[in-house]
């Protein structure tokens, strides 16, 4: 069986493919979603789109959080409580 990757999107040095048996994209076609990242291993394959963009941001957030970057410039501007730890409302003392 061939796999086809075709690119959806990139988030810092990762990218998310969509996976069809086909060279020729058709959304219809579409078995399964991808995370690459920039050397082109598969990280984790999901079933949804979504699936596999809540996988990658929880995987920046862990590899941001073990190097102790602060850098919010790979994530969506819709997560960055998660990223910084902190609650809404607190200060950072």
């Amino acid at each position: 069986m061939n796999e086809y990757r075709h690119h959806i999107q990139t988030k810092g040095s990762y990218q998310i493919v969509a996976l069809t048996r086909d060279s020729e994209y058709q959304e219809d076609e579409i078995y399964a979603y991808a995370v690459m990242s920039s050397s082109g291993v598969k990280l984790r394959q999901e079933l949804t789109l979504d699936g596999a963009q809540i996988w990658l941001d929880d995987w920046i957030i862990k590899e941001l959080l073990a190097s102790g970057t602060d850098s919010p410039d790979m994530m969506s501007p819709s997560r960055p409580a998660e990223l910084s730890g902190l609650r809404a409302g607190r200060k950072r003392r």
